[in-house]
């Protein structure tokens, strides 16, 4: 079985009970669509465990993208002085890292031993910008946020990483026609409401009757806002079920 899930964003718990949910087996493939950290505060501890198992693949997103030259930073200067003795670059990179949710990232990061956090830097080194996966019959596209500047005839491999991580999908546009484009950036519970007009936005922190799974246009868009009141949430393609934490 194929599953696609969301970033779980720090939440280990979500994590967990969505992986017991799913009930993934040693045979299954599970995709997770960016923005594993930031967020909540045990985004170290969901690495950890991804990268135990060979058949979970992560794809990048905009919390890795930030993040990584942080850590690779914080590995190189271990000492107390390592926050305050940078240079303005770095100070820079920090604190738009911070800016997104990425303290918690930096503290647990640094309470790794350096075998973990060596561990760590190599995982999210290897993800992937985008998947590309054949389920029964059908092809999908995964990738963090959407294609920006997205050309028809251009192959998938000459989009930098910027292009699939910064801007979200449009989807009252259909990408491929043979395709369908699989994306967890954007809460569904906008998509919904921007195309109810009776609907009302939905503060964050607040759940929404809209944080379900959303799919049409050959979109299949997954973020159902579990850091803003939702629910993490996954999708198994096989079959179109649907998995979602309470």
């Amino acid at each position: 079985m194929f599953y696609v899930m969301s970033g779980p964003r720090g939440d280990y718990g979500k994590y967990r009970k969505l992986l017991n949910k799913i009930r993934l087996k040693d045979t299954d493939v599970l995709y997770v669509l960016g923005n594993v950290i930031n967020g909540a505060n045990e985004g170290m501890k969901i690495l950890l465990d991804m990268m135990m198992r060979t058949n979970v693949y992560p794809v990048i997103g905009s919390s890795e993208y930030l993040a990584l030259p942080c850590l690779k930073y914080l590995a190189d200067n271990t000492g107390d002085d390592a926050m305050t003795n940078m240079d303005d670059k770095v100070r820079t990179r920090m604190m738009r890292l911070i800016s997104a949710g990425g303290q918690q990232t930096i503290f647990t990061f640094r309470a790794l031993n350096e075998e973990q956090r060596e561990m760590v830097l190599d995982y999210l080194s290897d993800f992937s910008l985008y998947e590309e996966v054949e389920v029964g019959g059908k092809d999908y596209v995964l990738v963090s946020a959407g294609i920006k500047n997205f050309e028809p005839d251009k192959d998938l491999d000459d989009y930098g990483i910027k292009d699939l991580i910064t801007e979200g999908a449009d989807y009252s546009k259909k990408y491929f026609d043979d395709k369908i484009l699989v994306t967890a950036q954007t809460p569904t519970r906008r998509i919904y409401e921007e195309n109810d007009p009776l609907a009302e936005t939905t503060p964050n922190g607040e759940a929404s009757r809209f944080d379900k799974i959303y799919t049409g246009s050959n979109h299949i868009a997954i973020n159902c806002g579990s850091d803003i009141g939702g629910r993490l949430a996954a999708i198994r393609l096989d079959d179109m079920a649907e998995y979602y934490t309470d």
